[in-house]
């Protein structure tokens, strides 16, 4: 397989066409705070409102996968950490009762195992940071909380440098997979490699340096 998603994950890479945060969005305790106490000393009768919309990248929408799929905790959690991608896990679950999802910070904390601390650096507070910094979610405009989104991109090359050896063979074997329930994968295909050429022209220019990404491409092929 030589399909690898492009490297528009996290909020530092520049892509035309995404609706990127501003630099004022881009921590949502920065961008809490000037309008609610919900980050930097959230109260903890606080209530956060969660609430589900797609990615804003089209091709995430399509061939993304779903926040219940294995893939999120087996894959993002070796670059979220497990106490974001349980609280992405977690969104599903609350959006069955309504959406947006509405719950006391403390309540949310606890119930995460987190204990009750809600303030800026509380492990609530860093965990909903991480899942806005890797592009998972995004603050709302409103209420105090996130815009989650429905879908999450496989990983991209650099983060997959990092991961263990577990986790690029997991990746490999569920990103595989998914792609075969697609009956237009061959368009997909040609799809992925124009936007990572798009990609390559927006970050390195004309010419890219030689990295590990030409690596990963040809350790998944099949």
């Amino acid at each position: 397989m030589d399909l690898l998603f492009p490297e528009f994950l996290e909020v530092r890479l520049p892509f035309r066409g995404l609706d990127l945060p501003s630099k004022s969005q881009r921590s949502p305790r920065r961008a809490l705070s000037a309008r609610s106490t919900a980050y930097e000393g959230m109260e903890q009768t606080r209530l956060l409102s969660f609430t589900p919309v797609d990615h804003p990248d089209e091709r995430v929408q399509r061939i993304g996968f779903d926040l219940t799929d294995p893939y999120v905790e087996q894959c993002w959690s070796a670059v979220v950490g497990p106490t974001s991608t349980l609280l992405l896990r977690r969104m599903p679950v609350l959006w069955e009762t309504g959406a947006p999802a509405e719950i006391e910070a403390s309540e949310l904390s606890r119930s995460l195992g987190l204990g009750g601390g809600t303030g800026d650096n509380s492990l609530l507070t860093r965990s909903m940071e991480r899942l806005v910094r890797f592009r998972l979610a995004r603050p709302t405009t409103t209420d105090a909380g996130l815009e989650v989104f429905r879908q999450v991109a496989p990983l991209a090359p650099r983060q997959l440098d990092r991961v263990s050896q577990w986790t690029l063979d997991t990746h490999e074997r569920l990103f595989s997979a998914h792609l075969e329930r697609f009956d237009d994968l061959a368009s997909h295909r040609a799809n992925l490699s124009s936007v990572t050429a798009r990609l390559d022209r927006i970050q390195y220019g004309t010419s890219r340096p030689a990295n590990g990404i030409a690596a990963h491409h040809h350790g998944l092929e099949r």
